[in-house]
């Protein structure tokens, strides 16, 4: 069909409307040839080894390089089916993602409009903010709980936004249960810090940044560790790190957890398998440290609903 006259005809810009059409037409077109090779993917004759992600026979039970226990093609072809949708699906940073906004709107509903832009002190420590003072009077909890609030949308919405973007790579990377022993240890850290550098003040303290300067530090050593492949990811990861160092001391923020977090995050880093064939080695000890990662998580707000009730 010729666009442009029809276009001309309705008293428009046809030759305007005519490449408007044709960029559309093109754009189907890769969209559908991408669809069709996705399709393709799910349909795969072939696996994949979890571990050191090397090339296996559907019908293999282990992995033939590092001895891995190999899961069946149909749950990988259901993965890559379910990737056609989500793309990068990273369980671990969308749950803490989620539980950050859940927290965020149980502040907002306790203490109303108002905490959009800054809540109040007393609905910030009944739900979990560090207070040094308090934390020395036995209130240990308050050192994970603390990194799940935030001060305001603005504050959230920042870190939260780190996290969206750093927490999936990474998490890919490195898989689910070392990212959040990563993440837990790295929160614990910062806070831990401030508190043996501040010593018992009565000054409330909240957010992620702690954990996610850990993830930030965790990628720069982890990036180092790798070799001269990696140099431009691990100057990345330093320079953002230093960047936002730099904002924090202007605002006057934390710098003192992130710091702590960004310190603990490059021990792990150094820590973590960075060759897939020996990953198999240590996963049960990683998944072990996610469990009581967890626990204490569990742990700590049990113990701040206790001691609010």
């Amino acid at each position: 069909m010729n666009w442009k006259q029809f276009f001309d005809a309705l008293g428009m810009n046809g030759t305007k409307w005519q490449w408007r059409i044709i960029r559309w037409q093109e754009s189907w077109r890769s969209r559908r040839e991408t669809w069709r090779q996705q399709r393709g993917t799910v349909a795969y004759k072939h696996k994949f080894c979890n571990e050191c992600r090397a090339l296996l026979d559907r019908n293999d039970t282990a992995c033939h390089r590092c001895g891995a226990k190999a899961s069946s093609w149909r749950s990988q072809a259901i993965g890559r089916f379910i990737g056609m949708v989500i793309p990068s699906p990273v369980p671990v940073s969308s749950a803490i993602l989620g539980v950050n906004i859940l927290f965020f709107v149980a502040i907002v509903a306790m203490d109303g409009p108002q905490a959009l832009m800054r809540p109040s002190l007393e609905v910030m420590r009944n739900l979990g903010a560090m207070v040094p003072i308090l934390f020395y009077e036995g209130e240990y909890w308050r050192v994970i709980t603390c990194g799940y609030l935030h001060f305001g949308i603005i504050h959230i919405g920042f870190n939260m936004l780190v996290l969206s973007q750093v927490g999936p790579m990474l998490e890919e990377e490195i898989g689910a249960a070392r990212f959040f022993t990563v993440y837990t240890v790295s929160l614990a850290g910062g806070v831990f810090l401030g508190l043996v550098i501040r010593g018992p003040v009565a000054i409330h303290v909240a957010g992620a940044s702690g954990a996610l300067f850990g993830l930030v530090g965790f990628g720069a050593a982890y990036a180092h560790s790798r070799g001269r492949g990696m140099v431009d990811v691990r100057n990345f990861f330093l320079r953002w790190a230093f960047y936002v160092f730099l904002i924090g001391f202007f605002i006057r923020a934390d710098n003192w957890g992130h710091l702590g977090g960004f310190m603990s995050g490059g021990v792990l880093g150094f820590l973590v398998e960075r060759q897939g064939i020996h990953r198999a080695r240590f996963t049960f000890v990683w998944i072990a440290a996610m469990y009581c990662c967890l626990a204490l998580t569990l742990a700590a707000f049990a113990w701040m609903l206790v001691t609010n009730v």
